[in-house]
This record gives C-alpha cells, structure tokens and sequence, in this order.
C-alpha cells in the first residue's frame, strides 16, 4: 500500500491529476459555507431543529446528507448538485421514450456533447425554480433578516441568483474534475460532502457517550458494522454474473480461426445506488408537505403515518412491553413498507432502462456469437433477461437491507442517526462506490505508466536467447 502511494506521488501527470481534484474539492467545501444573503442564522438553526427530528430529517437530513451539511446551514450551495443529478436521471428516461434523443446518443461524442449541454441547462433551469421554493419557505419559517422581510420580491431574487449560481458553479466543478482530475467530479462532490460529516458524527458519538445515553459498547459494535458493510458494499458492488460467449469459426483468407470464449457480466447491482436515492426522495416530501398543511395538526397528522420515526408501527399496535427484544418491530411501519417496495421497483426500473436483453442478443447475432444451448435471438434474450432478473432481485434485497440498518439502530436501540449511518444507508453505499470507481483509475494510469516506456530486448549467447526487461 505504502509503495503503491509512492508510485502515485512519482507519476507526475498522475500527481498533477491529484492536485489539481483535492484543490477544487477544497474550493467546494470553502463555498459550502458561504451563508446565502439576508438569513437569520439562529433562527434558522431553530427552525431546522425542529423539522430535522427523527431517523435522518426526512427531506432534510436526505437533502442536506447530498450536500454536506450546506443545506441545513441555507448557504450559495444549499442546492448541492442535485438539480444536476435529477437533469441527468430525466434526460436518460427521456432518451429512452423520445427518439431525437435516443437517435442523438447514438451518434458518439458529438451526440453526448449535445445531451450534456442540455442536460446543464434544465439543471440550471431546475436549480432556479428549486431555490425560489427554498426562498418561499424561509419566508414561511420566518428566517429571514427583519427589514428584508417586507420586500419578498427581491429576497426571492436575491436567493434565486445566489443558489442558482452557486449550483452552476459545482457542477462546472464537478466536470472540471471529471475532464482534468482524476474520477467522476459529481459522484466525488457528492461523497466529499457525505464524508464530510463522519469526524462530526463520531465525535458526537463519543459525546453522547460522555454523557451516559449511550452504552460505550456501542462504540465498538458501530465500528464492527461499519467494516462489515463496507466489505459487503464491495463485494456485492463488484459482483456479477459471467454468461459464456462462443464465438463461431470464421475463415479469414486461407485460415479457419478457431472459435473463442468470452464471457458477459451482468452485474449483480446494475442500478448501484439509484434505487435508494429515487424511494428516499419519494418518501421524504409526503412527510415535510403534509405538515406544512393547515394549523390544526390535521396535516401532521397525516403526515406522520409516511415518517420512519412512525408511532404507527407493529411494535405499538400489538403493544409489547417497553425494553423487551420486540423493539425492532418500531422499524415496521407504512414508511419502511413502501420503502421497501419502491427501492426494489426502481431497481428493476433502472436497470430495464440502461440494460436491454434483445439488443445485446441482437448484437452478439451480429457479430456470429452465441450463448451455449441457446438459440441465437429471441431464445438468447429471454435467458439474459431470465438472469438479470434473479440477480437485480438479489441486488435489490442487498441495498434494502444495507440501507435499513441506521433506521434500525436508531429506532429500536436509540443510537444516534449520525453514528448509525456508518453502518450503512444510501451515504456508505455511494462513498465506497465513489471511492472503488476513483481506485480503478488511479490503478489504470499506474498500469499505464508502468509499462509505458518499456521494451523487450533480446541478447545472444549460449545457444539459445534470454530476454530481459529494460528501460528506455
């Protein structure tokens, strides 16, 4: 490992790579918190407070974990990159059900300059109408500064232009990063920011433990946990399905070439973390609009029955006595139950949306190749599809179960959300996935520079040759 980071630091196209992502990676976290003009802080922490109860805060604790805490602190960068990501999620629903687009990406580079331009722009679009409803309910919240409440119009601009424009500033970030660092610019703002918080939550872990509300054994079990779920994040991540390929002989000129095997992955986990964060999202604004609605509590009221924090739940219907081993049925509640349904129906979603069966067996027709026992075409696609299902099931169960278990923790045994999210949830699984896709390429420009430069040479001598590895 220690010789591997050496390596790094001595690739100087390599090191610059480095460099220049961790310097806009601290430019973001900078700009992160910069306030937005005319809040009042302390109000707004109260009122945050106040709305951020429970396992997680609902749509704020989910918004505020993809921003890295700059949401909850109402900063130019509250929006995050998440007008970005949802313009990227609609534009490739949108290839797949308009042909112009579909057509557009086929048609390589140009294509996907073109679908990325648009992209930015209805992100762009998105982050505007996003931050004029943030500035209408900081209004509602009455956070605002005083003598700025009695000009609504211009507040409502003031944010619209802060937030817009810090928005727009990551995601040039983020493709800075993509074209000049090293990985994925969005996915690493998104898990900079979500790892921002852990020294935050482990510190307040040992606070909580200080104080005497929390067993100090359940340091040690989180610790556990946390490694568990790590490795099996990777494992499953990194998992797929090898389907064998043979290829038919072909005669080129006057030789017959043998026939070849390959394989096709199909990877356990298609739709990575796309699932959580698509039921997440639903789940999380039933609850916050339902309880903005009238003043009688009937909104809460309604609202309370799609909060995972539900004292609708099995645990008080069959009505166990307090402290008993039935505390896990808490966790059964309508929040956990359509979230349950919804990760895995998005899931199978994502997944028919970038993976489709009869044009990859329509491929390997083309090109002469076939599935052993399977006919060439319809047969072959059923069996891929056959496939896909059974292991897209399997992912799906995986990332329900992995992101369950911080509600669980926190629910059943009190552990603090913040603690409990180092065990799993939608942050682990984007964090490892971010940082397994950075650790393939850093691999690849090491194996690159490794062997580049290199060159075989042959030297004489007793009756044979020997061949040695040398330096340009």
């Amino acid at each position: 490992m220690i010789e591997t980071l050496k390596n790094i630091w001595n690739v100087a196209e390599l090191r610059g790579k480095l460099i220049f992502t961790f310097a806009f990676l601290a430019f973001y976290r900078i700009g992160a918190h910069i306030p937005a003009p005319f809040i009042d802080s302390v109000k707004l922490n109260e009122s945050f407070d106040k709305m951020s109860m429970g396992a997680g805060g609902g749509a704020f604790g989910f918004v505020d974990m993809f921003t890295g805490g700059a949401f909850s602190q109402m900063t130019v960068m509250a929006l995050g990159v998440m007008p970005y990501i949802s313009a990227s999620i609609i534009m490739q629903i949108l290839t797949v059900v308009i042909p112009n687009l579909e057509r557009l990406s086929k048609e390589g580079e140009s294509g996907r300059r073109k679908i990325n331009q648009i992209t930015r722009y209805s992100a762009t679009i998105l982050a505007a109408f996003q931050s004029i409803g943030i500035g209408v309910f900081l209004l509602q919240q009455n956070v605002v500064v005083s003598f700025m409440a009695d000009h609504r119009a211009l507040f409502l601009l003031t944010t619209m232009i802060a937030m817009t424009t810090g928005c727009t500033i990551l995601m040039w970030i983020g493709e800075r990063i993509t074209d000049k660092g090293v990985g994925n610019g969005v996915s690493i703002l998104i898990a900079a920011g979500i790892m921002s918080r852990y020294m935050m939550d482990v510190a307040n872990g040992f606070t909580t433990v200080k104080q005497g509300s929390l067993a100090p054994i359940w340091l040690l079990i989180v610790g556990a946990m946390c490694v568990a779920a790590t490795v099996a994040i990777i494992y499953v991540q990194e998992g797929a399905r090898k389907i064998p390929i043979q290829h038919a002989k072909r005669v080129v000129g006057r030789r017959v070439q043998q026939g070849q095997t390959n394989f096709l992955p199909l990877k356990v986990n298609t739709a990575s973390v796309m699932p959580v964060i698509f039921a997440s999202a639903i789940l999380a604004f039933p609850t916050t609009l339902l309880s903005w609605v009238g003043n009688d509590g009937s909104g809460a009221g309604l609202g309370e029955w799609f909060n995972v924090t539900s004292s609708h739940n099995l645990y008080n219907f069959l009505e166990f006595e307090k402290g008993s081993i039935y505390q896990l049925l808490k966790v059964i509640n309508l929040h956990t139950i359509l979230y349950i349904i919804l990760t895995i129906f998005f899931a199978f979603f994502y997944t028919a949306i970038v993976f489709n069966p009869a044009e990859i067996a329509e491929n390997l027709k083309k090109v002469g190749a076939y599935i052993p026992g399977f006919r060439p075409g319809k047969q072959t696609a059923d069996y891929i599809d056959q496939v896909l299902t059974r292991i897209t099931l399997v992912g799906a169960v995986f990332l329900v179960t992995i992101a369950l278990v911080p509600q669980v923790l926190t629910i059943a045994f009190s552990i603090p959300f913040g603690l409990a999210e180092l065990t799993g949830g939608t942050g682990l699984i984007i964090v490892v996935g971010v940082i397994l896709d950075t650790m393939k390429q850093v691999e690849s420009q090491l194996l690159m520079r490794h062997y580049e430069g290199f060159r075989l040479r042959h030297q004489g001598g007793g009756g044979g040759q020997s061949r040695r590895w040398s330096t340009r």
